[in-house]
């Protein structure tokens, strides 16, 4: 395994950053990075921080602060140990480097720089003046396919552009709410016929302990799809973690596509871009098999289609779902 070091020296509320496109087989051409590079034998990893910033910036640094340590595991090159830091107390005058260009950012900015998935999930981390963390990133070439933070597989996405087409890169999936960046969703609404024929829908009431919605009446099953992961697998997959219910495939109709938008501003703020990949499931459902996930829903019901607009119209229940959606289903289920 090597070790490294990386640093991102800040100041005025900008970090150092390094666009790497000077040097000939270079893994990081065309990524901005901080700076930093290959431990020496025998050297600490705080001797070689402050070796390696003083030779690409010709900057000195007098306080440096550890923030984490950072894994990388690739199909593609040799295991890296990272030591993550960041520093505020430094002198002299920045040098031309002889691997790339330096250029002083603005924090928030640096995320719209072309940056390595698994650098945008560190990065948010010390953004936010996370405590001192240890991170694995794992990657397929230059795709990020896995990353554990202090024990916990973080979850992964796959983002999109804002026309509905793949960008070609994951980000982490609450980085993707922070930043407001377009994802795709799975929405599964579970439809019966009442004796009359009528359609009636089961509506999942969310957890008094989400932060959004906190004990609305919602989809009857909805969630994120997983980076890689086939959207009418996804659907499923959701109706079996949120209800316990192992659906038939074949009874998962698509019935079309919606975009979300929504901005919350409690706490750090929430801004969602979704489209949302809408089916409705006929199969064959039995209220007393369903296992609901305890963390995400406290429980369900069945309302008949034009009784569940008419509520929504009339606010007269506490709902989550949206009109656009109630119009998307109508025809489905005439």
């Amino acid at each position: 395994m090597i070790d490294c070091t990386l640093c991102y020296l800040e100041r005025d509320g900008q970090y150092l950053m390094l666009l790497r496109n000077k040097k000939q087989r270079d893994v990081n051409a065309g990524k901005w990075i901080g700076v930093g590079g290959r431990r020496e034998a025998g050297e600490t990893p705080e001797a070689c921080a402050l070796r390696e910033i003083r030779e690409e910036t010709g900057l000195t640094v007098r306080d440096l602060t550890a923030r984490g340590v950072v894994n990388f595991v690739s199909d593609a090159a040799e295991d890296e140990r990272m030591f993550l830091y960041t520093a505020r107390d430094f002198e002299g005058t920045l040098i031309d480097c002889d691997e790339g260009e330096l250029h002083w950012i603005d924090r928030e900015a640096v995320f719209g720089l072309p940056l390595w998935d698994g650098d945008r999930i560190f990065l948010q981390k010390l953004l936010d003046d996370a405590p001192f963390f240890e991170m694995t990133l794992t990657y397929e070439g230059e795709r990020l396919r896995r990353c554990v933070c202090d024990g916990q597989t973080l979850e992964l996405l796959d983002v999109y552009r804002p026309d509905g087409s793949p960008a070609g890169y994951v980000a982490e999936r609450g980085y993707m709410h922070r930043h407001g960046i377009w994802h795709i969703t799975a929405h599964t609404w579970i439809v019966r016929r009442s004796a009359a024929g009528e359609p009636e829908l089961l509506l999942q009431l969310r957890s008094v302990k989400k932060r959004l919605y906190p004990g609305c009446y919602d989809i009857s099953s909805a969630g994120h799809i997983d980076a890689g992961e086939d959207v009418h697998t996804a659907a499923l997959r959701e109706l079996e973690e949120e209800l316990g219910l192992h659906a038939d495939p074949s009874a998962l109709r698509f019935v079309g596509i919606r975009q979300s938008l929504y901005d919350d501003d409690v706490g750090e703020g929430y801004h969602d871009r979704e489209y949302c990949y809408v089916y409705l499931y006929e199969g064959d459902v039995r209220a007393d098999e369903l296992r609901l996930q305890e963390s995400e829903v406290d429980g369900f019901c069945w309302m008949a289609f034009d009784a569940l607009v008419q509520a929504l119209r009339e606010g007269s229940m506490p709902l989550c779902v949206v009109p656009p959606e109630l119009e998307l289903l109508a025809p489905a289920l005439t």
